[in-house]
């Protein structure tokens, strides 16, 4: 799908600040575990028929506790996967879960978790790349047999949504849905749908809404995946008082301003079908 976006000559005054400078790469996550044990072996088994790459591990500083971590070169990256014997503190997972409203069940299931996998990719390498390298290890470990589910900061996925969302990256194509959650959120007189991940991919969060009356929340999360399909494959900026459509006519205004759902500065996209 083709998009037209426009500039807006530069104002003097003082932009709003960039808050997906402060995270972008930043990738982290969360196996959780339903037992207190994981089998590493299988792990390096299931990532090589995934993925077709062998995990070959680097040498361990702390040979006691090699059972419980993996540090391996791939793909030029350095990553990472350790066991912990015990929840996600703080009840973060629980947390996050709330807001999948496509997994009816998803807290009462992650309340149950006794351990995790802390899954990440060190070092500062190109965002899609280590993005990319970051779901192959997260999908990996949704296969565990104890695997209940994945958790990264915005949304808790099911293993099989988690292995789902991923099919694309087997066929060259970005894992949209593994990186960015579309959430959804409104008040008695606006709902919508806002992102989630965004700034890890180094571009600022988008949040869309609607008056209550006239929306359709499926065309709205519709929207705007293929704008985050847009922003994120064209490598592309979108910026405070740009201009952005689906046709040449069209001209959906960009305004980036304190966020509605969303901590911090987020761009707000007029909505249009």
């Amino acid at each position: 799908m083709g998009f037209f976006k426009r500039g807006k000559k530069e104002e003097h005054h003082t932009s709003p600040q960039n808050d997906s400078e402060k995270t972008a790469g930043g990738f982290l996550g969360f196996a959780l575990l339903g037992l207190p044990e994981w089998d590493k072996e299988q792990y390096i088994s299931d990532f090589k028929e995934l993925w077709g790459v062998d995990i070959v591990e680097d040498e361990h500083d702390d040979p006691e506790n090699e059972d419980e971590l993996i540090y391996a070169n791939i793909d030029g990256m350095t990553a990472m996967i350790g066991f912990m014997n015990m929840p996600v503190p703080n009840g973060e997972a629980e947390y996050w879960a709330q807001g999948n409203y496509m997994w009816k069940d998803g807290v009462d299931i992650v309340k149950t978790h006794e351990a995790h996998l802390i899954i990440s990719v060190l070092g500062d390498y190109d965002i899609i790349a280590k993005g990319k390298l970051f779901v192959k290890l997260a999908a990996a470990a949704m296969k565990q047999e104890n695997a209940i589910a994945f958790y990264n900061e915005g949304a808790v996925f099911p293993p099989e949504m988690y292995l789902a969302f991923c099919e694309p990256l087997k066929n060259g194509e970005l894992p949209l849905l593994n990186w960015v959650w579309f959430g959804i959120f409104g008040n008695e007189k606006e709902i919508g749908c806002y992102t989630y991940g965004m700034r890890r991919l180094g571009k600022e969060e988008m949040e869309v809404y609607v008056p209550r009356e006239s929306a359709d929340l499926n065309k709205i999360r519709s929207f705007l995946l293929d704008i985050v399909g847009y922003v994120v494959g064209e490598d592309v900026i979108l910026k405070n008082g740009e201009t952005i459509g689906f046709s040449a006519e069209q001209k959906l205004p960009i305004t980036l301003s304190k966020g509605i759902a969303v901590d911090g500065n987020t761009l707000k996209i007029g909505y249009g079908e």
